[in-house]
């Protein structure tokens, strides 16, 4: 039962990001990342002259994208 509630609001989620898109403001975060993995990262969106923070949300997108 816990499965399928989660499940319900999981879709209930993506039902909002699609409503919501660029409707509402940006949310600020603070995640903990590893400073190595950090720089290689900026590093590559910079050869590739993408903001890291976009290739981030783009990322996001992608992973929930696929799994629906």
């Amino acid at each position: 039962m816990k499965d399928a509630t989660k499940q319900i609001e999981w879709l209930e989620a993506m039902r909002e990001l699609n409503k919501a898109r660029k409707v509402e403001k940006t949310k600020l975060i603070s995640i903990k990342i590893d400073p190595a993995l950090l720089n290689a990262f900026k590093l590559k969106c910079e050869l590739e002259k993408r903001p890291y923070t976009s290739k981030i949300k783009e990322l996001m997108q992608e992973y929930l994208n696929r799994n629906s």
